[in-house]
């Protein structure tokens, strides 16, 4: 028996000093050489050489069912047969422990054969006769057969209740992913109608705030405003209702602002100048340039919430 010697490494305890630390030891082990898997080996060669002759037929097919649709884009749908041939030929195989499923892929690469072998045949006979057509035609069939001879050989045949085992594992295995799934669609529109609820409660926070303008200018005008107020006055927030009354403070009280009091005069009717030169009237300190700007983006929020 062969043996193979290998290094490997192993903490061990080593003190210096009176003080312990934990380091690194190298250290060999022979363990004996398993021998080759020579019919792994031969599977592998017999594949490799089925897929060579598959490809073969591969190029005979295309060239075969593209002369017989004139040349050009013909070659491409010559490759369609033989693509879905090689699909289904996977498919097969991965439905080696399957015998149900196995079968269906099984039949359907049959089909995409004989029909590779057919236009092949035809196109033989029209170029050199039936001896011609007849090869180039069993070159398809002869690779079917391989690869059918190769799945037979690998095909894992289970006992009638070892394979009601397996397919209760797999309903198992299909039930959880489909649980899996249908929480994960439950959580999105869970999400999605939360963001929806956000969405409508801002937007009736919105409207009632605008009711709430309305009925204020219902009260007083942007006109009363300017008549009553005095130049050097600052407006402070007060609870609503509003009314003129209420309005003016004395210089040094806490005033409000500047949006508020574009809202005012927007709601009450007033132009972006108009509302520009009120505030600037009420509030002379201020920036116009603020002062315009703040207008413009509470005469947009406005208008995107319809309100005219």
């Amino acid at each position: 028996m062969k043996f193979l010697t290998e290094t490997l490494t192993r903490m061990v305890d080593r003190t210096i000093d009176g003080t312990t630390h934990q380091v690194p030891e190298p250290y060999t082990v022979r363990t004996p050489k398993l021998p080759r898997d020579k019919d792994t080996m031969a599977l592998v060669g017999v594949s490799g050489l089925v897929l060579a002759l598959t490809l073969v037929a591969i190029v005979w097919s295309t060239h075969s069912i593209g002369t017989l649709l004139g040349g050009g884009v013909g070659y491409a749908a010559g490759v369609v047969f033989d693509v879905a041939w090689l699909a289904v030929l996977v498919l097969e195989w991965m439905a080696r422990f399957d015998p149900a499923k196995r079968e269906f892929p099984r039949k359907v690469g049959w089909g995409l054969a004989l029909v590779a072998a057919a236009a092949i045949f035809l196109e033989g006979q029209m170029a050199g006769g039936w001896q011609m057509a007849a090869v180039g035609a069993a070159v398809s069939v002869v690779a079917k057969i391989l690869w059918w001879a190769v799945f037979k050989h690998i095909d894992k045949d289970l006992a009638p209740a070892d394979a009601a085992w397996v397919a209760a594992e797999m309903s198992k295995a299909n039930a959880k992913l489909a649980i899996a799934g249908v929480r994960r669609q439950a959580a999105k529109a869970e999400v999605a109608a939360r963001l929806e609820l956000l969405a409508a409660e801002r937007d009736l926070n919105e409207i009632a705030g605008l009711d709430h303008f309305a009925d204020t200018r219902n009260a007083i005008t942007a006109e009363q405003v300017r008549e009553q107020a005095n130049p050097v006055d600052v407006i402070h927030e007060v609870p609503a209702p509003m009314n003129r009354a209420n309005t003016v403070r004395e210089p040094g009280e806490q005033g409000v602002s500047v949006a508020h009091l574009a809202r005012v005069e927007l709601t009450a009717g007033a132009s972006k100048k108009e509302a520009v030169e009120a505030i600037l009237a009420r509030v002379p300190d201020a920036k116009q340039t603020s002062v315009e700007a703040t207008v413009r983006r509470e005469r947009n929020k406005l208008d995107s919430a319809g309100y005219r």
